[in-house]
């Protein structure tokens, strides 16, 4: 009885070893792209959710800067590299509970620890509002400029019955320099007129502040970084300077040649 026997395997050769070589080499590149893709998704997802927190604002208190429905980017770590700095747009827990535990505010740090602030009128003859501050309690009194801030024109600011601040940081009737305290901070929303903030709960401790917002991302028409916050000003600057000596004489002889040449004795002016 015949079996059938199987036929030999095909002789290998030299020239397929560099073939498998290339193979197995090939598998271990793709296995290692696939986890190195893998680890940078995973490290990506990790930066966004401890660093980066996407905000959806609500209200009216930072117009013009924000509008009722804007999202924007806020950065949850820097703060925890250095201090929030004056004039930072901050997502904060407002320090009473009578606002709710699950709603985070938005407003604009106008006062750091240690800064000397009063709120003021301009003018003694003006109604509208601004901030005066000694920076660290530092040299002379200087104005915060912000041109962030509603038309004053159309929408001044202004509290005829209420100054600030008081020991607390809140509204008072009379306007006083105070000092911030140590690892506290003042906050306005930058529709001073329709905000609640420091001038209604008080100061706001730094565990209170979560982020800095810093981007809009919509709407896309004014998608863009939030701007910088305000400049500090001489407050003598605030009152009209006299003009000086050479524009007086100027102005002299300019009405000296539009009165003409110098009238005789007894001539009549026409009216």
């Amino acid at each position: 009885m015949s079996q059938a026997v199987a036929p030999p395997p095909p002789a290998t050769t030299g020239a397929d070893e560099p073939r498998r070589r290339r193979r197995r080499l090939s598998h271990r590149h793709l296995v290692r792209d696939i986890i190195e893709v893998l680890a940078l998704a995973v490290a990506l997802y990790l930066v966004i959710y401890f660093a980066l927190q996407s905000v959806r604002v609500e209200g009216d208190s930072m117009v013009p800067t924000l509008d009722n429905g804007d999202l924007l980017i806020a950065d949850k770590l820097s703060y925890h590299l250095h201090a929030p700095g004056r004039g930072d747009i901050v997502i904060l827990k407002p320090p009473t509970q009578s606002f709710g535990d699950d709603k985070d505010f938005i407003k604009r740090i106008v006062a750091v620890p240690g800064d000397v602030i009063k709120i003021d009128r301009a003018s003694a003859d003006s109604q509208m509002l601004s901030i005066f501050v000694k920076p660290n309690g530092q040299g002379a009194f200087q104005r915060e400029q912000e041109p962030y801030l509603p038309d004053q024109s159309k929408d001044p600011w202004q509290a005829p019955q209420a100054l600030c601040c008081s020991d607390d940081g809140r509204q008072s009737n009379e306007a006083h320099p105070v000092t911030v305290p140590q690892d506290m901070y003042l906050v306005f929303g930058d529709n001073r007129n329709h905000s609640q903030d420091s001038r209604v709960f008080g100061y706001v401790p730094r565990d209170h502040i979560l982020g800095r917002a810093w981007l809009r991302l919509y709407p896309f028409s004014r998608f863009g970084f939030l701007g910088s916050g305000p400049t500090l000003v001489s407050a003598a600057l605030i009152l009209p300077l006299p003009l000086p000596l050479w524009r007086r004489r100027r102005r002299r002889r300019h009405a000296a040649r539009a009165a003409g040449p110098p009238r005789a004795a007894g001539e009549p002016v026409t009216p």
